[in-house]
């Protein structure tokens, strides 16, 4: 696996949602060690008081459980190419019933949450001028959200869903809105896998399957595969590593 320095990010202006540990955190880092000028976000008011280096990124805080916080975090925004969505739903132990289903009706309405933060970018992501447009990538931190009121796999499925209907409502905007799901094994065998196409297919609504020997990898390839050049033409897609 190859993925820092396989891609060209230089001038790109790129936001990881949840980009401070984990899955997110790897994405970044590629996205940084390509050439991108990366900013990532935490739910810690302060970077120092995360275990990982975040000396490469600029870093803002954001709670996406509340609106004010991601409306300050949308007025930091200048400019955007690229909008990872790696955050999972984490609230606070303890939190009220009733305040949980608020905020689960609110996440699925799209007034909270990831959804909510990526419609106030759009016309945002609408401005940039990287081939394709602007570039919205959903992670399977994303389902995490729609878990609070549904099973882990009627999440999954409602993320395809939407994607696909992001992609066909934005793509007159200038905005392309892709997914990557990791699977827990492949639907077909490994050898019969249809692999993503290269150039991918303006149509929306599609789910590709790509096999790699290293799922972690594989995913930060594929987020950024699904940002770049190569992918301009994608949108709408669920690409699922397995």
């Amino acid at each position: 696996m190859t993925t820092a320095g396989s891609y060209d990010f230089n001038g790109y202006q790129v936001l990881v949602i949840g980009g401070t540990r984990g899955e997110g955190h790897s994405i970044a880092s590629a996205f940084a060690s390509s050439g991108a000028s990366v900013t990532v976000t935490g739910t810690m008011m302060l970077r120092s008081l995360y275990d990982n280096d975040l000396s490469a990124f600029d870093y803002e805080s954001v709670n996406l459980a509340r609106q004010e916080s991601i409306d300050h975090l949308v007025g930091t925004v200048n400019h955007i190419d690229v909008l990872v969505l790696a955050a999972s739903c984490h609230l606070p132990y303890g939190l009220p019933p009733g305040e949980q289903a608020f905020i689960a009706h609110a996440a699925r309405s799209g007034l909270l949450g990831p959804t909510f933060l990526t419609t106030r970018l759009r016309l945002k992501l609408g401005q940039s001028p990287a081939l394709g447009g602007g570039c919205v990538v959903n992670t399977g931190a994303v389902t995490s959200w729609l878990q609070l009121s549904s099973t882990p796999e009627a999440a999954r499925r409602e993320l395809a869903e939407s994607t696909a209907r992001a992609g066909r409502n934005w793509a007159g905007l200038g905005v392309r809105v892709n997914s990557v799901l990791q699977e827990s094994r492949s639907v077909l065998p490994r050898q019969f896998a249809p692999s993503a196409p290269v150039g991918g297919s303006r149509v929306a609504g599609g789910t590709l399957v790509r096999s790699q020997p290293r799922v972690g990898d594989a995913v930060t390839d594929a987020a950024l595969f699904l940002a770049s050049s190569s992918a301009a033409r994608m949108t709408g897609q669920t690409l699922r590593i397995s």
